[in-house]
């Protein structure tokens, strides 16, 4: 605490245009435990969605106030960025917790946070965070900063390896990676798949998703190359657009292909090359039939499907280079090799080659199920940290 004057005295000369006051628009403060969860990103919203849920299922009444520190959007307000506007949010909410879901961390609010003594717990903390603190490096300013957080969870152990040489306190550092966010697959009919696994035996096959009728000739070309590969393969397309699938169907009959549309209440046979799922089942029943599943859109205009649908039930994810959405998802798989990404559309067919010929594809897959699982056990460590915050606050 002795360095506090001086990163207080350093902050004030910042003087920042005053953002997040309370109102008299500001709902009123809800009955039993608020935490406040400040995020940097809309991204980090399912998460903390989906840490109220948890709270929620295990009988705490509970309310977590997320803010922004853009301006806001329906699932949160704009974060306080003042000492003034802090302390007014503050005394409003009345929070027993404070999450710290990245920011800058030598900004003024979390001094104000620390003299109201709410315990402060920053969570994901990686390399990126500390970079992107605004403020210049002083000596001691850093350190003095790290101190005003009861809990440090960081990403990963470099992280927390960082953190502790910059003189953050070990005994509070824990690497606990990334939080769950929500993602959950969507539903399927297990008899439906029963039978479908039954029919289709021992056949190699793989899975086109969301596909868009502008990369129909890429994915067939695809499936065409892993064929005379692998006898008897069977693709799988899902269109984007149910309706489109009749037409889809045509065009590859015209170009040669047996292929079977789940519209007409046809099931794939021996035969059948390629099998059109045009209805509105989604891709619950598709991933978890499929060993490998492509998202559509990635070599077109980039609208894939979240890539943590197929990881979470085990189909190694096979993907192109141009995608718009599902960054963050994208890179930790990418990151933990766990998905497979291919940066030119003629090379397609030998990927769908390799993943159904090797055991990478296993090796894919139980890689992304690890990441994907990881959030969960984040999740619930963070989950019994708060409740022995809230213990020690009734005692």
């Amino acid at each position: 605490m002795a360095r506090l004057p001086l990163f207080a005295a350093l902050q004030a000369a910042v003087g920042p245009t005053e953002q997040g006051l309370v109102g008299p628009d500001t709902p009123a403060r809800p009955r039993g435990t608020v935490i406040w969860a400040h995020c940097v990103d809309e991204r980090q919203l399912p998460a903390v969605q989906t840490l109220a849920r948890r709270l929620i299922e295990d009988g705490e009444i509970v309310t977590i106030i997320p803010t922004l520190a853009s301006p806001p959007s329906d699932d949160a307000q704009i974060s306080p960025n003042t000492r003034n506007s802090t302390r007014a949010f503050l005394g409003h909410w009345k929070p027993q917790i404070v999450l710290w879901l990245g920011g800058d961390i030598l900004s003024s609010p979390l001094l104000e946070i620390k003299r109201s003594q709410v315990p402060v717990i920053f969570v994901e903390a990686d390399s990126e965070a500390i970079d992107q603190s605004k403020t210049p490096r002083l000596p001691g300013k850093l350190r003095a900063a790290l101190g005003v957080f009861s809990q440090i969870l960081t990403v990963d152990e470099a992280t927390a390896q960082r953190l502790f040489k910059l003189g953050a306190d070990p005994q509070i550092i824990r690497p606990l990676g990334m939080l769950e966010d929500g993602v959950t697959p969507p539903p399927y009919n297990e008899a439906e798949r029963a039978d479908l696994v039954k029919s289709l035996e021992t056949r190699p096959l793989w899975l086109a998703a969301d596909v868009p009728i502008s990369e129909l000739i890429l994915v067939s070309q695809a499936h065409s190359h892993a064929e005379r590969r692998a006898h008897r393969t069977l693709m799988m397309l899902v269109p984007r657009i149910a309706a489109e699938g009749k037409e889809m169907a045509a065009t590859l009959r015209d170009a040669g292909f047996t292929v079977a549309c789940r519209s007409a209440s046809e099931l794939p046979k021996d035969a059948t090359q390629i099998y059109v799922a045009d209805t509105a089942d989604g891709l619950g029943l598709w991933c978890r039939l499929s060993p490998i599943t492509y998202l559509g859109g990635s070599f077109s205009d980039g609208k894939i499907p979240d890539p943590f649908i197929p990881a979470m039930v085990g189909s190694a994810v096979l993907i192109g280079n141009k995608v718009t959405q599902c960054h963050d998802h994208l890179d930790r798989l990418v990151n933990a090799n766990a998905a497979h990404m291919v940066t030119k559309p003629a090379d397609m067919g030998g990927a769908v080659e390799t993943l159904l010929a090797t055991d990478y594809t296993a090796q894919l897959a139980h890689a992304a199920w690890d990441v994907t699982s990881r959030g969960a056990d984040a999740t619930n460590e963070l989950v019994t940290l708060i409740y022995s915050y809230l213990d020690q606050a009734e005692y």
